[in-house]
Parts: structure tokens; C-alpha cells; sequence
């Protein structure tokens, strides 16, 4: 089947990444220009997409999402109260009728042989979610922009072959940081972002006592510029994960501004 996995750019300045399996492929959120996007899928060869699936409507997910879908032509699946935050502000500009598909959580649709389905997910946003995409035995689970773990994200996370998940910021920079006491409130909070240990945590519940041949590729996403470090979050998740006894098969970090490889499941 082939199945990969690649991000274009991830991270509190813009989010966007693909996937292909089943023969289809996808853009999950389009939070980067156009330009930045095209180049994306210039690098990764990505013959024509089939869908762009996005999780909620904040910036960093969705400032490119009206060029990209009216230039590829392509649909753009969001939960319905996503659009109405979309039409109400005019965020992405003018959408043709028929690139305009509404997802509901919790509830599988189908594109070609891909099984998509959205799932709740705890985030200041109108109807947030993350996405799991599977075609046959090959998953693929994505979670960013999640103030805590909760027992949807983790039952939709398992088996997945790749899991992209947040590792948005190191708690003792939020709380000794720059950020307004407002804004440090906002990233710790339950409809936050995830933290490094946090994420550790979440991992170790999911594929402790996996077998080998079941771990999956974890890319730790979206870690704030000002709050992060991509070695601090790399380390930290792994001494969770060590401390826990839990294996993945790799544990990587996306990359801020540039395309990373494409891992490869099949």
C-alpha cells in the first residue's frame, strides 16, 4: 500500500502535513502560504490530493487553507461548526459548494478505500479534532492541540503506525516565560496545549505492552517556538517513555519550517 507519512511544517507558527495510503492522499491543515504548501507537495510527489482534513480553525492551521483548496481544486472536510466559524469571519475566503464537506466526530466516512474519522479533542476552539486515516491494516493517527489526554484520544490513537502528536511546550519555560500570565494560563490550561512530560505520559499509555512489530513512528509536533526546544522535547518524552518501560519503533521530532523525510509504513 505504501503508506507515508510527511510534514511540510509544524509548529506555533503553521501546521501542515501529508499523508498517503490506500492510493489517496491528503493535507492535514494548511496553516503555512500557499507557496510553502505547493513546495510541500512538489517534494513529496504527491500526485493529486483527494482531501484536506482540518482539525480547528485557529491561524497557524488554516492561513493558506482557501489558496490551497481553490488552487488544487480539492474538498476541504472540517467539522460543522469549523465552517461556521469560517463563514462568520470570512477566514478563508469564497469556497466553491462542492469542495465544501462537513465531518461529524466520532462518526467513520470513506474516500476511496481510506476509512477517515475525526474525534473529539479538548482545545479553545469551535469544534476541534484530531484524525485517524487507515486503508487496510496501515493507521495513521494525528492529536495536536489538545490541553490534556483523555480516554477518546487514546482509544482513537491505538494501533496506529504512525502517530504525530503534540509535544507543544516544556511547563517550567511557560511558567518562568515571556507570555502574559493570561496567555501562560491559556497554554496550560485543559482546552491548552500538551506538554512534553504529558505527552510522554499519553504515548506510554497507548503502546505500553505493544509487541515489537506493533510500535509505532512517533513525530512529536507542534512545539512552541518560545517554550520548546526540539531536543528538550525529544528527551523528555524519552525518559517517560524509559521510565514507563515503553518502546516506540522511532521517536522524531517534525520540523518547524521545512519539509521533513517521509517516513514510510509499507
Amino acid at each position: 500500500m505504501n503508506t507515508r507519512f510527511g510534514t511540510i511544517a509544524s509548529g506555533s507558527s503553521g501546521n501542515c502535513a501529508y499523508a498517503g495510503l490506500g492510493g489517496e492522499h491528503f493535507l492535514i491543515d494548511a496553516g503555512i502560504s500557499g507557496k510553502k504548501i505547493a513546495a510541500g507537495i512538489e517534494r513529496f510527489a504527491v500526485p493529486k490530493l483527494s482531501g484536506i482534513l482540518v482539525t480547528h480553525e485557529h491561524s497557524d492551521h488554516v492561513r493558506g487553507l482557501g489558496i490551497a483548496a481553490r488552487r488544487f481544486k480539492v474538498p476541504v472536510y472540517a467539522t460543522p461548526l469549523t465552517w461556521r466559524y469560517f463563514l462568520r469571519h470570512g477566514t478563508i475566503g469564497p469556497m466553491p459548494e462542492e469542495l465544501v464537506k462537513h465531518v461529524e466526530p466520532n462518526q467513520p466516512f470513506t474516500i476511496g478505500d481510506v476509512k477517515i474519522t475525526a474525534f473529539d479533542i479538548p482545545h479553545d476552539a469551535s469544534q476541534p479534532v484530531g484524525y485517524t486515516l487507515q486503508a487496510g491494516e496501515e493507521k495513521i493517527a494525528i492529536a495536536t492541540d489538545l490541553g490534556e489526554a483523555t480516554d477518546t484520544i487514546r482509544t482513537h490513537m491505538q494501533g496506529a503506525g504512525l502517530m504525530y502528536i503534540e509535544s507543544n511546550h516544556d511547563i517550567e519555560m511557560v511558567k518562568n516565560g515571556r507570555y502574559h500570565i493570561s496567555l501562560k494560563q491559556r497554554v496550560l490550561s485543559a482546552r491548552g496545549h500538551l506538554s512534553n512530560a504529558a505527552c510522554g505520559v499519553l504515548l506510554a499509555d497507548i503502546c505500553g505492552g505493544l509487541a515489537s512489530h506493533l510500535r509505532p513512528h512517533v513525530l512529536l509536533a507542534h512545539l512552541s517556538e518560545e517554550n520548546n526546544r526540539p531536543m528538550l522535547a525529544y528527551d523528555t518524552v524519552l525518559r517517560v517513555l524509559d521510565g514507563h518501560e515503553v518502546k516506540v519503533r522511532r521517536l522524531a521530532v517534525a520540523e518547524r519550517d521545512v519539509p521533513g523525510e517521509l517516513i514510510f509504513l509499507s
